[in-house]
């Protein structure tokens, strides 16, 4: 090897070595910055899409001329929100106790699912038509979807949706609490107006599924706060 090759070599080496050090410190950089790592970024952006998504699903665009399928839709649309959620947490959580957790809570989100399909075939099967009825409904439903954007982005529309907590497992807890409460108000806004006896059963059993897995997340956030206090 000559020494004009040597010295290319040298420089190509130098020049490998400038970017391997450029991207190393970038990413030191964006995660000084913002706080947040890649993988806490990648996880913030696709709960943005989820909210989009459920944002978009839980409006009030679809009528069905009867309250009761406008209600068994959106609690569908709402549960199906859910479970992204819970599949973006499998993919980016830390805690691997945390992760079985979440399991359980999707398990019992798809079993809400099923009830709620099965109640939706017998309600189809005989709608009632009341245009009086479902235009209150849906009034009384759209305060109900105010409180549910506000809690989809509770950063506001403008800023940047930031971490809930320190970890993905909090942010995802949090977030599930948030949307208990909305499923909670959800439920009880139509318990006073539905006279369809299988939707109030299949409501009220949404209404328990909703207390106990907000009662099981807070148990969860509780021993994450005390390992920080330990």
């Amino acid at each position: 090897m000559n020494h004009e090759e040597g010295g290319d070599k040298m420089k190509w080496f130098k020049y490998s070595l400038l970017v391997c050090f450029s991207f190393f410190f970038l990413s030191i950089t964006v995660f000084a910055n913002d706080g947040v790592s890649l993988k806490q970024q990648d996880y913030l952006k696709k709960v943005d899409l989820i909210y989009l998504q459920m944002q978009n699903s839980l409006s009030a665009k679809e009528k069905m001329g009867d309250l009761n399928a406008d209600f068994l839709n959106q609690m569908l649309n709402h549960q199906r929100g859910l479970i992204a959620l819970s599949k973006n947490q499998l993919e980016h959580g830390e805690r691997n106790k945390i992760k079985k957790s979440v399991n359980d809570i999707t398990h019992e989100l798809k079993s809400n699912i099923n009830k709620i399909n099965q109640t939706q075939k017998k309600v189809h099967q005989q709608l009632v038509y009341d245009e009086k009825k479902e235009a209150t409904y849906l009034s009384s439903y759209e305060e109900v979807y105010q409180q549910i954007l506000v809690a989809l982005k509770s950063e506001g529309a403008e800023q940047p949706t930031t971490l809930i907590g320190k970890s993905v497992d909090e942010d995802y807890l949090h977030r599930v609490m948030q949307q208990c409460d909305v499923w909670m108000i959800l439920i009880n806004n139509v318990l006073t107006q539905t006279d369809n006896e299988e939707v109030k059963s299949v409501a009220n059993e949404l209404l328990e599924s909703s207390k106990k897995i907000k009662n099981d997340v807070s148990q969860l956030i509780e021993k994450i706060e005390q390992k920080k206090g330990d």
